[in-house]
C-alpha cells in the first residue's frame, strides 16, 4: 500500500466502522461523505478510502465516486438469505465446537450465555446485541474455521443494525435465552449432530422473528 496508514490500522478503521454500522452510528440507508468520516476517525481521506473498499467488499457499503459511501439498506430478501447462509454455517461451526471444546472452552461459553442474560434484564436493545453477538463469536471461534465467518460478518453487521432498529417482540428474549442454554447443553456434551440441529434451529427462528418484525414495521400483517 503507498500510504503511510498501515494495514492493522487499515484495519482497526474497517472494524470501527463496521462497529459503528451495528451500533447505529451510521444508520442504514444513510451516506458518509469522506470528509464527515475524516473528521469523525481523526484519519486523512487515503484510509478511509481503503477501509470504505473493504466494507464494500463485505457488503456493508456501497461506495460513491468521489463522495464516500452510502450504508447499505436492508430489506426482507436480505434477511432472508443471509440468515439461510447463517444457519448453514453456524450449524456447521456448532457442530464442530462441540467436537473440539474443552472444559475452559465449555466455561467461557456459558459465561457469555449468562452475560446475555444479564443484558436482557437491562432491557438496552444494544447492550443485548452485542452481548448475543459477542457469545456467537465465541461459538463459532472453537470451531477454528475463519474463512466461513468471513462469508456472512460484514452482513451480519447490518443484520445487528437492523435488530438494533427493530427490537424485539413480547416473549422473544425468554426463547433466546432457552435456545442458548440448548446450545450451551449440545455443545458441553460433545453431541456434534445435536449441535448442529439446535444452531440451525436458533438461527431459522430469529430469522422468522426479524421477517414478521419488518413486516410489522411496514404496515403488513405478520
Amino acid at each position: 500500500m503507498s500510504s503511510s496508514f498501515s494495514a492493522p490500522a487499515y484495519a482497526r478503521l474497517r472494524e470501527a466502522i463496521r462497529s459503528d454500522v451495528a451500533s447505529g452510528v451510521w444508520k442504514l440507508g444513510q451516506h458518509m461523505t469522506l470528509a464527515e468520516l475524516s473528521s469523525h476517525y481523526g484519519v486523512s481521506a487515503n484510509p478511509v478510502r481503503e477501509a470504505l473498499h473493504q466494507l464494500q467488499g463485505e457488503g456493508v457499503v456501497e461506495m460513491r465516486l468521489n463522495r464516500g459511501a452510502v450504508v447499505r439498506q436492508v430489506d426482507a430478501n436480505f434477511v432472508k438469505n443471509v440468515y439461510d447462509v447463517r444457519g448453514a454455517i453456524e450449524g456447521m461451526l456448532a457442530a464442530e465446537a462441540a467436537r473440539r471444546a474443552k472444559l475452559a472452552d465449555i466455561a467461557r461459553i456459558e459465561a457469555f450465555v449468562q452475560a446475555y442474560e444479564a443484558a436482557v434484564s437491562t432491557g438496552e436493545i444494544g447492550t443485548i446485541v452485542q452481548a448475543n453477538r459477542v457469545l456467537h463469536q465465541t461459538i463459532n471461534s472453537i470451531a477454528e474455521n475463519p474463512l466461513a465467518l468471513e462469508i456472512f460478518d460484514g452482513r451480519s453487521t447490518l443484520i445487528d443494525a437492523l435488530r438494533r432498529s427493530l427490537g424485539n417482540r413480547p416473549g422473544r428474549l425468554d426463547d433466546i435465552i432457552v435456545e442458548h442454554r440448548e446450545i450451551l447443553a449440545s455443545i458441553a456434551s460433545g453431541d456434534a449432530d445435536r449441535a448442529s440441529r439446535t444452531a440451525q434451529l436458533h438461527t431459522n427462528r430469529a430469522r422468522d422473528h426479524m421477517l414478521d418484525n419488518i413486516k410489522q414495521a411496514a404496515g403488513k400483517p405478520a
